[in-house]
């Protein structure tokens, strides 16, 4: 009776001038170093690669919690609306603007005399900002130079809408409006 594995005829061991089980057990020890990088590559890297290119295809404003994107009247400058939040009574709005340019830019973003510019819609009503009990503005009033590449978060609070309204429309002097941006209630 033959030592040799059914499959593998004797005159293939022979012409490998090997044994039989020899010849059988080469083939793992000739090929794991193509074999474990292959498995490791099927396994896991190609897994990964797909999760990445899934949330590589996001756009930007999703990964940055990011509700809308507007163009400015500054060159270069996107403002992107980030907080739209209704908490005991109070709207707290928030609008980053980015300076995409390769340039510095001289951003005015709110000024006291620009007040009824800024203001917030809902079911045909508008409303303004705020005042503290000294009677000044609860909204950061902003001018300065932005370097290129960089940030600023302006920041202000209005009267919330009735717990029933669900959307506003932001306006600015320097964006075209935000529409149909979601309040998330606190």
């Amino acid at each position: 009776m033959s030592t040799q594995p059914h499959h593998m005829p004797n005159s293939l061991a022979a012409s490998l001038n090997a044994t039989p089980t020899a010849a059988y057990k080469g083939w793992s020890s000739r090929n794991w170093k193509w074999l474990v990088p292959t498995l490791v590559m099927f396994f896991f890297i190609l897994p990964l690669a797909l999760l990445g290119s899934i949330f590589g295809a996001m756009p930007a404003a999703e990964q940055a919690g990011v509700i809308q994107t507007q163009e400015t009247t500054y060159p270069g400058v996107v403002a992107e609306f980030t907080e739209c939040r209704r908490k005991e009574g109070v709207l707290n709005i928030r609008v980053r603007f980015r300076n995409t340019s390769d340039k510095q830019v001289l951003l005015t973003v709110f000024r006291n005399e620009d007040v009824e510019k800024y203001y917030v819609t809902a079911k045909n009503k508008k409303y303004f900002i705020l005042k503290d009990s000294e009677g000044k503005y609860v909204a950061e009033q902003f001018g300065d130079w932005v370097p290129a590449g960089g940030s600023h978060t302006w920041w202000a609070k209005y009267p919330a809408p009735p717990a029933d309204i669900k959307k506003i429309t932001l306006i600015t002097t320097i964006t075209t409006p935000f529409e149909d941006a979601p309040i998330t209630d606190q």
